[in-house]
């Protein structure tokens, strides 16, 4: 996507928890790409980033790594108790805590991205942490957080960490909606609210 034929970053909400983030400079960097509702076969990427290993999470195997590609995941980004880095072309990677009753510690991960002069992050499976208010000072531009209160917090406790991390826009996703319910998404309100449909495209930074 360019305007005036500028290149943009783009962030694609693929589904569930599955996220495409493309750089001005085309490279193409995807987390959690599991959700199967999107065409991987004709959308390789240069990076992939998993923050665990449930199955709604592990990349699909339809997508394609680039020959010289990066695949980055809890294990190289988790190593005895050390949150691990990476870089890869315009992308700088972190490593961060995740956790609940569901998902240990030492096997889940979060992801702050940033790429573009935009950092975004990506919580993975969690619930509130404690280290999440170590965030607040990183001044974010972009956070999305877990709300299905099954595996994860819910909606208002996710929204409670959107107010302690202090992200400029918040973003829901893993959702798990039951279809003739309300949606979960409706209960989470923080400061700079964004609910993005599945496939749907944005423009980062503006």
């Amino acid at each position: 996507m360019t305007n005036n034929g500028e290149p943009k970053t783009l962030l694609t909400f693929i589904g569930h928890a599955s996220v495409k983030i493309t750089a001005k400079d085309g490279t193409v960097l995807y987390i959690d790409p599991s959700y199967p509702e999107y065409d991987y076969k004709n959308n390789p990427a240069d990076i992939i980033l998993v923050t665990h290993e449930h199955d709604d999470h592990l990349p699909n195997p339809k997508l394609k790594l680039k020959d010289g590609g990066l695949k980055f995941t809890n294990r190289e980004a988790l190593r005895k108790g050390l949150y691990g880095t990476a870089e890869f072309g315009s992308f700088k990677i972190e490593a961060v805590p995740a956790a609940n009753s569901n998902h240990g510690i030492d096997c889940c991960v979060g992801y702050i991205v940033t790429v573009d002069g935009i950092s975004l992050y990506h919580a993975g499976d969690t619930s509130k942490l404690a280290s999440m208010a170590e965030l607040k000072d990183r001044n974010l531009d972009y956070a999305m957080f877990p709300i299905d209160g099954i595996y994860n917090m819910d909606a208002v406790e996710a929204a409670e960490c959107a107010e302690i991390i202090g992200a400029k826009v918040n973003i829901p996703m893993h959702e798990f909606d039951k279809e003739g319910e309300p949606r979960k998404s409706d209960k989470f309100n923080p400061e700079g609210r964004l609910v993005l449909e599945y496939g749907e495209t944005i423009v980062l930074g503006e």
